[in-house]
């Protein structure tokens, strides 16, 4: 049975040729990287006011940027699909845990690139910032080389300014980004501390698994110590680079895999691939930052007690 009966129409060659030609543009863009033609004649049509904007913004964020001068330009996103040239079977001899820095750098550079494809697009619309970005990635499997990697954000501008040459790019939401440049605070980028760490499972830890007794597999622990530790010194050392005194944390996450390897006659063990992610906001404040005033309103019942943050718009004084 054919669906709306003509379900199986195939395409004209009109169709056909212009689907390739739109495929060659896109991969001729990405090899010079840059994103893709057409997508470039859709944000310089929003920028124009020829089709409405979009964005994630909730109705709250919106009215606080209004209310502030800042004003939505449009969802902005970049992706990249990345081969992580990586085994298993690499690793899986080993008979010690270690760091897996080829694995490291794939997952750092294929989100890196994610993030400067939503960058070009928040430039082309003339954006001073990206608020609320996020980074997904979809890893279908760790024997699965073929990676995903997605950013998403808000392009926003600051009405009466000179736009950037690069617009800043923040984790933090439309309201907590009014909230950091009121009080002094300057978003400076997108910081991303990844580590890959390959552990290796002992005799001893086969025992312990199988095991009827209550322990701790000390060595899972110290693996789960060690790939958090190089995480994050990865995203200090952004932070450094970038000129940054802190980062502002979007998200951590960590994800296990399982390598099964045999090490001999009847000695088949199970070791794991440990992935660590922490990403957030890279902030700069000096000794001139002035904390937002903070007001203590008292009700009748002296149980109850509420504390609001009073701000004023930007660029004026409390």
């Amino acid at each position: 049975m054919r669906w709306f009966g003509r379900g199986d129409q195939k395409p004209s060659r009109e169709d056909v040729r212009e689907q390739q030609l739109r495929a060659e543009q896109t991969i001729e863009a990405l090899e010079k990287g840059t994103i893709p033609p057409y997508v470039r004649d859709r944000m310089a049509l929003q920028k124009s006011g020829g089709q409405p904007w979009t964005s994630d913004l909730s109705v709250n964020e919106w009215l606080l940027l209004r209310q502030y001068g800042l004003r939505p330009l449009g969802l902005v996103m970049g992706s990249s699909v990345y081969h992580i040239g990586y085994s298993a079977a690499n690793y899986s001899g080993t008979w010690t845990s270690r760091r897996i820095p080829d694995l490291e750098r794939a997952m750092l550079e294929g989100r890196e690139l994610a993030l400067s494809r939503m960058k070009e697009e928040a430039q082309l619309l003339g954006a001073h910032a990206v608020v609320g970005v996020r980074l997904d990635n979809r890893f279908p499997g760790f024997h699965d080389h073929q990676t995903e990697f997605v950013a998403f954000g808000t392009a926003v501008v600051l009405d009466g300014e000179p736009v950037p040459h690069e617009p800043l790019l923040c984790t933090v939401s439309a309201v907590d980004f009014v909230k950091l440049t009121k009080a002094g605070s300057i978003p400076v980028s997108v910081g991303v501390g990844v580590a890959a760490y390959y552990q290796y499972t002992t005799q001893q830890d086969t025992w312990r698994e199988n095991s009827w007794d209550n322990q701790e597999m000390l060595n899972f622990t110290e693996s789960v110590y060690q790939v958090r530790h190089l995480a994050m010194r990865n995203l200090e050392r952004q932070i450094r680079d970038a000129g940054g005194t802190g980062a502002l944390a979007r998200q951590t996450f960590m994800k296990v895999y399982e390598v099964e390897v045999e090490r001999g006659e009847n000695d088949k063990r199970t070791d794991h691939i440990l992935e660590f992610v922490a990403i957030g906001t890279i902030v700069s404040s000096g000794s001139f930052v002035k904390p937002p005033s903070i007001a203590i309103g008292l009700t009748l019942n002296p149980r109850q007690q509420r504390t609001q943050i009073q701000m004023s718009p930007l660029g004026t004084d409390e």
